[in-house]
């Protein structure tokens, strides 16, 4: 059976798989086919339903499928393709991140992640940086003619409020990598006939939680192109820029975190939000204060059909409970695996047995279970991970390594660190050119100053042996040539280059 793969760029890659078989074999294939040798951990696989748009994968809670079930559980009939995503599942830093065909992917997905407001900016300056290093990432270089000046905030409401369009690709699109920036081919990417507006879909806002929100500034655009200016000049790559906007996101709000959404049991009419994040959770309420509750202050965390409880200790050492009536059962799974799974991925050392046994199954295999406990009709695996992110690391540098694969632990330099380094350059460069055009500026001075008094400029040549050595009133005093000591006939006014009788004006009056 043929499953087709939506990647974050918005291309599709078509891989063939045994329905029978895990769903793990279907992420590693089309993970081999885009050239990630390991790390396949970090990655997941969304489906995509009969009825759904390609993009109900983008939402902010998503329905994740088990890679220990078999892949047939996703097939609605023999006779039609099995359409999945693939996402990032577990965000890491960008240094923990070992191959550039993975840190591609990542940045697909947060670029894309960074337009579509999922990750927020935490300021206007700060969203024009990462405006800045998207563009870089994406091959452009700076170009002053392709800024738009004094353009109005309304049209980039309008232009910001429209989703760039995504672009399918057969599976021959999709080579080992060759894996193309979201809405850019390799073409578009050096093509010198670039959009006027280019920096207009590069635009990304930022959320004030705490503070008063901020307008759009008149010179948005200028700002985010005076950055990429700076991000030229130090010669950034491409591969750099990817690693270092992915440093910069990774403290932004809604960076790898999932979102639910219910109301309250004991308040029906109070809407609650539940944020899974790599640091945590994130417990909102409507008009009560923003809550922050590390995996550690997790005490326990249950789901049964749609309704889920969370129990947890604040700051204050207080116990919490919190029971939520989630849309669907699906959704409330899914809550109660995300908060498992990325407390285990992010905050221990290794995957307990009580995590990987956990299973159900269905009412066939229940019934066959009651004869023979052993049997697996019908078993059903709550969770797929497998190994924490420590082990992920670990084990990805020994399979490189043992593949013959050089892992540099070189990180790209801060291109805050690389500006002011260019800045120190430049201004020792225009510090010695000072010194150069003050040194020229002497020898000048003392080539057209009469060798006599050594206050007038020189204006006269002797006559026979054509000498210029003196001023008008040394001259008139000389029997002789001071240089050659040849008797002088006469003496003629003599005319310097017009550079030269600017400089020898200005000395004479000094």
């Amino acid at each position: 059976m043929w499953c087709l793969i939506n990647l974050p760029n918005g291309t599709t890659s078509a891989v063939q798989c045994d329905p029978k078989r895990n769903s793990q074999e279907c992420l590693e294939k089309v993970c081999s086919d885009l050239g990630i040798v390991c790390e396949t951990d970090y990655f997941g696989l969304i489906p995509v339903r009969d009825g759904d748009s390609i993009d109900v994968d983008e939402c902010s809670a998503k329905q994740w499928i088990n890679l220990r079930n078999p892949l047939s559980l996703h097939a609605n009939d023999r006779n039609h393709p099995i359409q999945l995503s693939l996402r990032v599942k577990f965000w890491v830093p960008a240094h923990l991140i070992l191959q550039d065909s993975v840190r591609l992917l990542f940045y697909m997905q947060a670029r894309q992640e960074l337009l579509d407001q999922h990750i927020s900016p935490s300021s206007w300056s700060n969203a024009a940086y990462i405006s800045a290093l998207m563009l870089q990432a994406d091959g452009y270089k700076y170009d002053p003619a392709k800024v738009v000046v004094n353009l109005a905030v309304g049209s980039i409401e309008r232009r910001q409020s429209r989703r760039p369009s995504k672009r399918k690709c057969s599976e021959t699109d999709v080579k080992r990598g060759s894996i193309s920036p979201v809405g850019l081919s390799e073409d578009e990417s050096t093509d010198e006939t670039k959009p006027k507006n280019l920096y207009q879909s590069y635009i990304v806002r930022p959320t004030f939680e705490d503070t008063t929100p901020e307008p759009m500034p008149d010179n948005f655009i200028e700002i985010i192109a005076k950055e990429h200016e700076t991000l030229t000049k130090i010669k950034m790559t491409p591969n750099s820029a990817q690693y270092w906007l992915l440093e910069e996101i990774s403290s932004l709000s809604g960076y790898g975190e999932e979102v639910f959404e219910g109301v309250t049991t004991s308040e029906p009419s109070v809407r609650c939000k539940i944020g899974v994040s790599p640091r945590g959770l994130s417990i909102s309420k409507e008009e009560q204060p923003y809550s922050s509750v590390p995996f550690t202050a997790v005490k326990t965390a249950k789901s049964a059909k749609r309704l889920f409880q969370l129990t947890y200790v604040n700051e204050q050492h207080e116990e919490m409970n919190v029971e939520l009536k989630l849309p669907n059962q699906r959704t409330a799974a899914s809550l109660y695996r995300a908060i498992t799974e990325k407390h285990v991925f992010y905050s221990c050392e290794t995957v307990q047995a009580v995590v990987t046994t956990q299973f159900i199954r269905d009412l066939k295999g229940t019934i066959a279970s009651m004869f023979n406990e052993d049997t697996e009709l019908g078993k059903r695996y709550v969770f797929d991970i497998k190994r924490t992110c420590r082990e992920v690391y670990d084990n990805s540098r020994r399979i490189l390594h043992a593949r013959g694969i050089e892992v540099s632990n070189v990180q790209p330099q801060c291109p805050q660190e690389q500006a002011e380094q260019l800045e120190q350059r430049l201004a020792a460069q225009t510090e010695e050119n000072t010194k150069l055009d003050r040194l020229v500026e002497e020898r000048i001075t003392e080539a057209v100053t009469c060798i006599i008094c050594a206050d007038n400029v020189m204006d006269t040549m002797f006559l026979p042996c054509g000498h210029i050595t003196a001023c008008r009133q040394c001259a008139e005093q000389c029997d002789r040539c001071p240089l050659c000591r040849a008797d002088i006939m006469c003496v003629n006014k003599a005319f310097l280059p017009p550079v030269l009788r600017t400089r020898g004006q200005t000395v004479a009056a000094q």
